[in-house]
């Protein structure tokens, strides 16, 4: 299982730049998968076990870097919908074209 999980992650890092949402949503729940497979093993592992472990650990970081890039990208996306439908609507017609106006002489 350690070796799935050195896979994943090694994998993950030589794809990190071409990287999607969808990719990253695969990767971490392949990733809680395998850990809680793991769990029930903890007892039995050994140093050589939880050195292997910390060496994967260490690349999360570089991982969450672009996760939070695409965050952040995703965020700017959705500001600058918002501020073009904002300005798109300042522009369009509120008033029906089929209205009357009807003014009385006093």
């Amino acid at each position: 299982m350690i070796d799935g999980l050195e896979y994943l992650t090694l994998n993950q890092l030589i794809k990190l730049s071409n990287m999607d949402e969808d990719g990253f949503e695969q990767f971490t729940m392949t990733r809680e998968d395998i850990v809680n497979q793991m769990e029930p093993l903890q007892k039995l592992m050994n140093e050589e076990h939880k050195r292997r472990i910390g060496e994967i650990l260490k690349h999360d970081p570089i991982i969450l870097e672009r996760m939070h890039s695409l965050k952040d990208e995703a965020g700017n996306w959705m500001e600058r919908r918002e501020s073009i439908r904002v300005q798109q609507n300042a522009y369009m017609h509120t008033h029906q074209l089929d209205s009357y106006f009807i003014d009385k002489r006093k």
